[in-house]
Parts: C-alpha cells; sequence; structure tokens
C-alpha cells in the first residue's frame, strides 16, 4: 500500500470516529433533554431502597419488579391502579445516566424460582434499574396511556450508617463511640480488644503494623455485634462489608482533651494516623456517595428486620433507636419545586418497613408496624426538618408461611431452609415497648427462617404480604 493509501486510510477512520463521536454525543443529549422532561412533567421518580443488616433488600426489589409486571396475575388491592385495572405492566430497562451497574434482576429471580428454591444473595454495592409503568388513563372520554419511570438505587444499608459521620471530626467520633463502647453489650462481648484500645497512648509513635493489626480486630469485633447482638448502629460501615484494609478505630484514650491539644501531637502519632485515615474514609467513601447518589434521591424507602432485632433482647431495639435518631438528620427534606426536581431535589417522603412479617401470625401484624411506628415518632419528632412525611408498614415480600389451626391454636407452617416442613407458634408481638419485666417474653423465641415456597413464577405466583400497601405508600400520589 502506497503512503498516500495510508494516509487516506487513516483520515477516513478518523472520519468515521469522529461521527461516530458525534452520534454518541447527539444520542446523549436526546437521553439528558427526555430525562429532565420526565423530571420536571413528575413522570419520574427516584427511589433510594436500603435496608440494616438481613432485611430482604434484594428479596423486595425483585418482587416490587415481578408484581408490577405481572399485574394480571400479580395480587395488589392496596394499589389503587391494579386495583382499578389502570396498571398495563412494567418494563425493566437500564438506569439512565447513573453510571451504576443494572440491578440483577434475573438472577435473584432465578433463584426464587430454582428447585429448591432459595434467598437472593445479598447485595454489597451499589446497583439502580429503571422500571418504566406503563398505565391506561382517561381524558374528555377518551382511554390513552401513560409512562411512569420508577428509578430504584439500591444500597446497603452499612452505607446509611455512615452518613452522620459528615457531621463528626475524628475525636468527636471518639467520644461517641467510647460512650458506646461502655455500655453494654458491646463492652463485654471483646473485653481483650477494648482494653487495648483504652491503653494505645493517642501521642504514642504510631506502629503502623499494631494500628492495621488492631482495625482487622475492630472490625470483626463489629461484625460480631451485628451477627451475635443483631446491634445496628455499627461504623465504619463499610467495615461489615469487604475493603478497607486500612481502617481506622475510636481512641478512647483522648478523653477530654482539648481539640488544639490534639492538633499540636506529631504527624506520626497514633492520633494523627488515625484521624487521617478517618478523613480520608469520609472523603473518599461518604462524600461521593452523597454527591452522586444520595442526593439524586426523590423517595427513600429503609427496611428493618424488626423481629430478629426484637427477639434479640432490649439493647439490640435501643441500639436501633440510636441509628434511626443518628441518620434522621442526614436526610434532605422538603418539596421538590421546579427547578430543584433538576438540580437538587429532596427527599419528600421516607418509608420505612419491617420486613418477614411471615414469622410471625396475621394477629401480630398490626402491633409489628405500631412498635416500629413508635420508634420511629421517638427519634424523628426531635428531627430538625419536620414537615416530611414519614410512613411504616409491616410487610413480606415473598410469604414463606401459611396459618393453621392444630388442637384448636393458630399456628404457622411452612419449610425451614434445609427442607424440613414445619409448625411453630410465635410469641405474642406487643404493640409497645415492653416493659423490663415483659422482655423475657421475647428471650429465646426467635421465630425459624424459612426457605421460599416452591412454585414461584408458575403462573405469575409470587406470594406476598402487603406489597401493595407499600407502593401505594411509596407512589399512592403519583399514579
Amino acid at each position: 500500500m502506497s503512503s498516500a493509501d495510508d494516509q487516506s486510510g487513516k483520515r477516513k477512520g478518523r472520519l468515521r470516529a469522529l461521527r461516530q463521536q458525534v452520534r454518541q454525543l447527539r444520542k446523549d443529549a436526546v437521553e439528558k433533554s427526555h430525562w429532565a422532561a420526565e423530571r420536571l412533567l413528575d413522570r419520574r421518580i427516584c427511589i433510594g431502597i436500603t435496608g440494616l443488616s438481613g432485611a430482604g433488600k434484594s428479596t423486595l426489589i425483585t418482587s416490587l419488579i415481578y408484581q408490577l409486571s405481572h399485574p394480571d396475575r400479580a395480587q395488589l388491592p392496596g394499589f389503587s391502579p391494579a386495583l382499578n385495572g389502570r396498571l398495563l405492566g412494567a418494563e425493566l430497562k437500564p438506569a439512565l445516566d447513573t453510571g451504576l451497574p443494572l440491578f440483577e434482576y434475573e438472577r435473584c429471580l432465578s433463584a426464587l424460582t430454582a428447585n429448591p428454591p432459595r434467598w437472593p444473595e445479598s447485595t454489597r454495592d451499589l446497583s439502580a434499574l429503571e422500571l418504566h409503568l406503563h398505565l391506561q388513563g382517561r381524558r374528555f372520554g377518551r382511554n390513552y396511556q401513560q409512562k411512569l419511570i420508577l428509578e430504584f438505587r439500591d444500597y446497603p444499608g452499612e452505607w446509611l450508617m455512615d452518613l452522620p459521620l459528615l457531621r463528626m471530626d475524628f475525636a468527636t467520633w471518639c467520644r461517641h463511640q467510647r460512650d458506646l463502647l461502655e455500655e453494654e453489650p458491646r463492652a463485654t462481648l471483646a473485653p481483650e480488644l477494648l482494653s487495648q484500645l483504652r491503653e494505645l497512648a493517642p501521642d504514642a509513635a504510631a506502629d503502623l503494623r499494631q494500628i492495621d493489626s488492631l482495625w482487622q480486630n475492630y472490625r470483626q469485633f463489629l461484625r460480631d455485634c451485628r451477627s451475635e447482638r443483631k446491634l445496628s448502629y455499627l461504623q465504619p460501615g463499610r467495615a461489615l462489608l469487604d475493603g478497607e484494609e486500612h481502617g481506622f478505630f475510636p481512641l478512647p484514650g483522648i478523653g477530654h482533651r482539648a481539640q488544639s491539644e490534639l492538633d499540636a501531637l506529631p504527624e506520626g502519632s497514633v492520633y494523627k494516623v488515625l484521624e487521617a485515615r478517618y478523613r480520608h474514609y469520609v472523603e473518599e467513601r461518604v462524600v461521593p456517595f452523597v454527591d452522586s447518589h444520595f442526593r439524586h434521591l426523590d423517595r427513600q424507602l429503609v427496611l428493618v428486620d424488626l423481629i430478629s432485632t426484637l427477639f434479640a433482647g432490649e439493647a439490640s431495639l435501643e441500639d436501633m433507636r440510636k441509628a434511626f435518631g443518628q441518620i434522621a438528620d442526614t436526610f434532605s427534606y422538603g418539596s421538590n419545586g421546579l427547578l430543584r426536581k433538576l438540580w437538587r431535589p429532596r427527599i419528600d417522603r421516607l418509608v420505612f418497613a419491617a420486613t418477614k412479617v411471615d414469622q410471625v401470625l396475621a394477629a401480630d401484624h398490626d402491633a409489628l408496624r405500631q412498635l416500629l411506628g413508635q420508634q420511629l415518632q421517638q427519634v424523628f419528632s426531635a428531627a430538625r426538618h419536620r414537615g416530611l412525611p414519614l410512613s411504616c408498614e409491616a410487610i413480606a415480600a415473598v410469604r414463606c408461611s401459611n396459618e393453621s389451626v392444630r388442637d384448636g391454636r393458630r399456628m404457622l407452617v411452612g419449610h425451614a431452609m434445609d427442607g424440613r416442613y414445619l409448625g411453630f407458634e410465635n410469641a405474642e408481638i406487643f404493640a409497645h415497648l415492653p416493659q423490663e419485666s415483659q422482655w423475657q417474653h421475647y428471650a429465646d423465641g426467635l421465630p425459624p427462617q424459612l426457605r421460599p415456597p416452591m412454585g414461584i413464577g408458575h403462573e405469575g405466583y409470587m406470594p406476598h404480604i402487603r406489597v401493595d400497601a407499600l407502593l401505594n405508600l411509596l407512589l399512592g400520589d403519583k399514579v
């Protein structure tokens, strides 16, 4: 090939690449203009979905998609478009302009429909999806179709627990954590580790190997707090997930030292090294999450495994209430005006849902919802933003049990995780915070874990409890 032909081929290649870039830019511009129009016309709503550990977030998202995609066979009488025949169906699509991986709906659905069925694996990172709801409307005596785009952003509940760090410097956080560590049930869970933390002098020269070793032990301590004591208020939240090899932990030894004294410590001191790691974590993990994702939300759904927390005892329920209290002021509340819909949305509706209510009798469902409502009322009444519509519900994304009567007593029947068929009764749920003498009522009474039922997906079958009521809380004013 001659030099002239070679140059001509390169020019044509560059021209093709340029044309491709122009086409992509044009496509992106069209998509962004559609996104802006949908926001302004109130046809797009961004919903954050998170859950404290073990609350069943992946299962709920899968159930929501499945129920809305099969309106002719799903049972959603509490969701008015389904009840009135206006819900025509839904399409799952990647979330536009988020840069986030698509929620793995097919993988989660495959787990629930397997033989034997199993629960989907927990998500450990951000994901997103768009669900295009097709609705039938009527105007001027004629039927027409309209579309509402639901943008779901799914993120681990552990990340939610990190939001209060935005309001604390390292010294404030250390004092806050010191108070928690001196109380039960944390105080006796890892006494040797906590003793090592108390004895670690803030002004001592930092031994990085010792600090990294203490960090690994502290991370395991947080995981034990979650698994053994069912605690919720655990920081740093990402310590409960993979990663963060060089993390930080509280220094109880700073006592009541003045901030000026702490600031004057040498750069190589224990305090300064941990302070730098804390600041890096907030700036590189927490702030980007808030700026890129959390502040885009119009509505927020928080899932809570209240049953496990309640049966774990008074300390676990109190810790959950502390967690709620710490995050109450981190949401950006308020109405979404015309321009705010585009540039800085605010959360205008916050919904908490107690999950897995199929573990208790139907007669206890309302008591569970009232108990959750009491916990929320206590902490959100003191929040800085008081105009936020706050709601709570008790649901089962996939119902695993049925009620039966044996010897005149109502009981639940279902399959254990190993496939055994079993029947059981649950301790009655009080609709109020138990008195000190009443906590024994819940001791050793945690209902068994149940396997998903067989037959999910057959002719649109996916049993649930009040997923329709949850949809109405989230979307009722938009449909």
